[in-house]
């Protein structure tokens, strides 16, 4: 009798001390039971950055690549902006893009392709002298569909590399975007570099590459800087570039005549990590509207990236000279991403806020 009285409290106890757990730690394992592996602390995710060693950094945009990304010539595009040939093919993917004025009111790009190989890229358009020049700074084939005949003696006097989509196979009309001549010539930069093969030009790049922070720095941990969340360019009333800062993915939405950008390939809008702004002169040369614009020189500008903006000054020596940057401290470092150059006749077209 004693024997089952001790048992019975015993039990007593056991039951007891079980509650006590499943009250005061309602998660604590009972009974040697052990909790599911989908309850325990998850692992925290290691955020750093893993960097290849077998990669390098571009000279263009100074993000890494395998270096036979970086190994080719780069090559050049004169890209029509003209509103009926809108949107543009491929040019998202390239690394730096200039905008500069044609006969008014319009505006044509010059895209510089390196590290990567969109499907298509187009329409491509005629050349100018002062685009020429902006080639020539990356080592850039060159490519473009006839011309002015300065830009043509020009290109003769330069010993340019260039592929003429006038006399090359390598072009074709693309009809299939409902585009009508001049403004559906298209191409592939395979084509490009095998064209410019068979012209026995050469292959390999050679020229300076920009100065590139390790990873995307604000301004104002080095400078004073302006505010740049928005960014209006106006080149005459009726043609607008605009930008809006991306605050999330610390990069600039494009906006063209106060559309969205966006490539032609992927229908996603164009963005940017830097905005260069130059400030220059530009004369009027014939009836048709044709323009001389200042390309070597100085002159003033503005360098805009992560909602912040600063005023430069930039320097082009010779016309195949790098269009080089300069702060108060020395020669401008950008941020890691491509960069879009809006050449301007007076920086009071400019907005920022």
């Amino acid at each position: 009798m004693k024997n089952n009285i001790i048992i019975l409290i015993l039990f007593l106890l056991l039951i007891g001390g079980c509650a006590a757990k499943t009250i005061d730690n309602p998660e604590e394992p009972i009974d040697g039971i052990a909790e599911e592996p989908g309850h325990e602390e998850e692992p925290k995710e290691n955020t750093e950055e893993v960097i290849d060693p077998n990669m390098v950094v571009s000279p263009l945009d100074g993000l890494r690549y395998y270096p036979e990304e970086l190994s080719k010539r780069p090559v050049a595009v004169s890209i029509d902006n003209h509103p009926s040939a809108r949107w543009q093919a491929g040019i998202g993917q390239a690394e730096i893009v200039y905008e500069v004025e044609v006969e008014h009111p319009f505006t044509r790009y010059l895209c510089i392709f390196l590290s990567k190989e969109p499907e298509q890229v187009g329409p491509v358009r005629s050349a100018r002298p002062y685009i020429i020049y902006y080639a020539l700074e990356n080592d850039g084939i060159f490519v473009h569909v006839g011309g002015s005949q300065d830009a043509f003696a020009e290109i003769k006097r330069l010993g340019v590399a260039d592929v003429d989509g006038l006399y090359s196979g390598a072009m074709w009309r693309y009809y299939d975007t409902g585009k009508y001549a001049p403004h559906n010539m298209y191409t592939t930069l395979n084509s490009i570099r095998e064209e410019a093969k068979s012209y026995g030009y050469r292959t390999e790049a050679s020229f300076d590459g920009y100065e590139f922070n390790e990873k995307s720095t604000d301004l104002s941990e080095k400078y004073e800087i302006s505010a740049a969340k928005n960014v209006n360019i106006v080149y005459n009333a009726y043609n607008t570039t605009d930008y809006t800062y991306d605050e999330e993915n610390y990069i600039y939405l494009r906006f063209k005549d106060n559309e969205k950008h966006i490539d032609e390939l992927d229908k996603k809008q164009l963005t940017a990590k830097n905005i260069i702004i130059i400030e220059t002169s530009k004369t009027i040369l014939d009836n048709e509207g044709r323009l001389y614009i200042k390309t070597v020189g100085e002159g003033k500008g503005i360098y805009i990236t992560n909602g912040e903006s600063i005023p430069i000054g930039w320097e082009k020596i010779t016309e195949k000279s790098r269009l080089e940057f300069y702060t108060d401290e020395g020669e401008l470092k950008l941020n890691p991403g491509n960069t879009w150059i809006q050449v301007v006749n007076s920086l009071n077209n400019v907005a920022l806020e």
